[in-house]
């Protein structure tokens, strides 16, 4: 399968027109200006975003898997937004869950 950058929302992969470089300069130092390249869509789906925080971000150089996540405040409630890059985007969420269950126990969560 090709790399492509997707949109994880609601258990569906959106594909996006956003390629790996934009992705990785605004993952580096302005990942909430990459969430507007999403924000219609979400909005499609539930209405008025009251919030969004940026939550974090994995990188596998190997794989050239990348993903960040985002929470989303609206009517629903919180919801967790993922963008993210891969030639995989099931292998690099099952990645990326990993990679945060093993941040959460060093913390101590």
């Amino acid at each position: 399968m090709k790399s492509c950058t997707y949109l994880y929302f609601m258990d569906k992969f959106i594909p996006l027109d956003i390629p790996l470089d934009k992705l990785l300069e605004h993952a580096e130092s302005r990942p909430l200006a990459l969430f507007e390249f999403v924000k219609d869509i979400i909005e499609d789906e539930v209405g008025r975003i009251d919030s969004v925080s940026f939550h974090g971000a994995y990188f596998d150089p190997k794989a050239l898997d990348v993903v960040l996540e985002y929470f989303v405040g609206c009517s629903l409630g919180e919801l967790s937004v993922k963008i993210l890059y891969s030639d995989d985007p099931i292998r690099a969420l099952s990645k990326y869950y990993e990679h945060e269950k093993f941040s959460a126990q060093n913390r101590g969560l």
